[in-house]
């Protein structure tokens, strides 16, 4: 079989996405048309805005711009959304590329844009480089004048062709972004980019994530690992390489995951935390945590308590309360002694499972024997 031909037919699966329409902006977004710059088409921007945006007017944000942001946009936003509320990124700017218009082929328009080379014939790719001086001289222009973008912190993240053209921007632009994010990318046309880069004694201080699905096409998900081996073997990525397989999916099915980690990698330095969460539910002693659950000793059910019961569960109330004041407990639970159930729950720390059953015990409704319980320690 020609070698060209299964090329050939390998970007085609790449190009055919659904031909999906750009709609409305969302809440807390902008599309911004630029001027026209060819006459085939209108570049477009469509900017996720912070939270904080609108208050803090001095404030700048880090930048991330998405490949193909007519599909990518959603998913990318719903994933920082996620990281910021971690605390794994700060606020950031998600800026979709796409293009303005009606019916619009983003198959034929991204493959033209994308791509280093004319894969589909002579009107079919081959302007990445013209694309790229695009965003750096247009559009990032724009979005640090106007946005608030902050230029030190500038991410890219693209899947497929997209992630084809993040790599190809880090061989030709190596410091326009601090992150490079590339999911399943096509890495064919890429070899004698990376070779040339190394053979010139290159660097980039960037950190780069690559990645590829498990059940994508063999032939493919072989050449990206090739790929980020000689990519590491040639040792010119000083900010940190990393490569990882997503697993159980094929083609373009795990760009969430991808783009979560490829995130998570690049921005890490910009992370607001590292490590385990300390903000709550934390002992600084290092203890076991436990939970301790409660319920009617006699199994419940009834709607109304038995003077006894009610006697019981006001005590044990008055417990709960008193070990959230003396700061030994550390959360509560529990139902309205109007309702059927007449449970609850206790999470607390202790220096082992004996000192945690003497907490529980001075429960005077479990003295009396009212309720009745299980303890739970945490484990790892």
């Amino acid at each position: 079989m020609n070698p060209k031909l299964v090329f050939a037919g390998s970007i085609l699966l790449l190009l055919s996405f659904p031909a999906l329409r750009a709609g409305a902006a969302e809440p807390d977004t902008e599309i911004r048309v630029l001027p026209r710059t060819r006459p085939d088409r209108l570049y477009q921007l469509t900017i996720g805005l912070p939270a904080s945006y609108r208050e803090h007017p001095e404030r700048k944000y880090p930048v991330i711009f998405v490949t193909d942001g007519y599909w990518g946009l959603p998913n990318v936003r719903n994933v920082c959304g996620s990281l910021t509320y971690g605390k794994h990124l700060p606020e950031v700017l998600v800026v979709g590329l796409g293009y303005a218009g009606e019916n619009l082929d983003y198959g034929a328009m991204r493959g033209d844009d994308l791509a280093p080379m004319a894969w589909l014939g002579p009107n079919g790719g081959g302007h990445a480089e013209r694309f790229l001086d695009l965003i750096e001289h247009e559009m990032i222009p724009l979005l640090e004048k106007e946005y608030r973008a902050d230029p030190e912190h500038r991410y890219i993240v693209g899947s497929s062709a997209g992630g084809l053209f993040v790599l190809y921007a880090l061989f030709t632009k190596p410091t326009l972004f601090q992150g490079y994010v590339a999911d399943s990318p096509s890495v064919d046309p890429l070899w004698n980019y990376e070779r040339e880069f190394a053979a010139a004694g290159r660097t980039t201080s960037a950190r780069v994530f690559i990645s590829a699905a498990e059940n994508e096409w063999a032939y493919y998900r072989r050449h990206i690992q090739a790929f980020h081996k000689r990519m590491a073997a040639h040792g010119y990525v000083k900010g940190g390489l990393e490569f990882r397989r997503i697993d159980r999916v094929r083609h373009s099915a795990g760009t969430a995951e991808s783009c979560l980690q490829g995130l998570l990698f690049t921005a890490a330095p910009i992370a607001p935390e590292h490590g385990v969460q300390t903000d709550s539910l934390t002992d600084p002693a290092g203890r076991p945590g436990f939970l301790a659950v409660f319920w009617p000793a006699d199994g419940g059910g009834e709607a109304q308590l038995t003077p006894a019961q009610a006697e019981g569960w006001q005590a044990h109330e008055a417990y709960l309360q008193r070990m959230m004041a003396e700061k030994r407990l550390e959360f509560v639970r529990q139902a309205p002694a109007d309702l059927t159930r007449h449970d609850s729950t206790m999470m607390f720390f202790a220096a082992d499972r004996a000192a945690a059953e003497a907490l529980v015990r001075e429960d005077p409704a479990v003295q009396s024997r009212i309720l009745a319980y299980e303890l739970i320690e945490a484990e790892e």
